[in-house]
């Protein structure tokens, strides 16, 4: 058994053997889109929004702010601390709860789960999303899914963080080198209209079960 503190709170960690029943089949497969407005979007036009931890970001600066202003270690700084990391806590455990929620009705609706292979240690280190990412949690959601999808016995696949999954027609297949930052657009060749995500989750998919299939 480990001790360990965090944010001022004791724990103690130790590892259990157990038997984990695996979900019944369903034969169903999915493709899901990570972004920056909609944390997740599946190829079925489904869209899972980020979750507003505002409140507690703010409450954590008004906190950080005070402590900041206050004498070290002293009685008042310490009962300061204790809020601070209260929110913290709070924070961390609203997104825990809410990405639990949310990964454990995906791989027990879907049998095959495929998902982009993102660079997101690279993006953290680009100043304009840092700060979007540190409040969506990427990382966190997509380990849920993996190891959730190992223990119940789904099959979990990333396709290369390469692969132009935005631009591609999912109808037609025509590759639309022009395409900026439109969360919209229409196909040149076969003048089908896609929502930027959804069409991104739909070749997510197929690319995925390509790679499946060659494997």
């Amino acid at each position: 058994m480990t001790i360990k503190i965090e944010n001022g709170k004791y724990y103690a960690v130790f590892n259990i053997e157990t038997e984990i029943p695996e979900f019944l089949k369903t034969k169903e497969f999915v493709g899901i889109d990570l972004g920056m407005r909609t944390l997740a979007t599946l190829d079925n036009g489904l869209k899972i929004a980020n979750l507003d931890v505002t409140y507690e970001e703010n409450m954590i600066k008004k906190y950080q702010k005070r402590l900041s202003r206050q004498k070290n270690n002293s009685n008042r700084y310490k009962k300061t601390l204790k809020t601070y990391w209260k929110w913290i806590d709070q924070k961390k455990n609203k997104i825990k709860d809410h990405y639990h929620k949310i990964t454990t009705k995906i791989v027990k609706k879907y049998d095959i789960i495929i998902l982009e292979d993102l660079n997101i240690k690279g993006m953290f280190q680009n100043p304009h999303y840092s700060p979007k990412l540190q409040k969506i949690a990427w990382k966190k959601f997509v380990e849920m899914i993996k190891y959730k999808a190992e223990i119940y016995g789904k099959t979990l696949r990333q396709i290369s963080r390469w692969y132009p999954s935005s631009k591609i027609c999912s109808n037609c297949g025509h590759y639309n080198k022009d395409l900026k930052y439109e969360t919209e657009w229409k196909c040149p060749q076969c003048q089908k209209t896609h929502d930027r995500d959804i069409n991104a989750a739909k070749n997510i998919l197929k690319q995925g079960l390509t790679d499946l299939i060659d494997e």
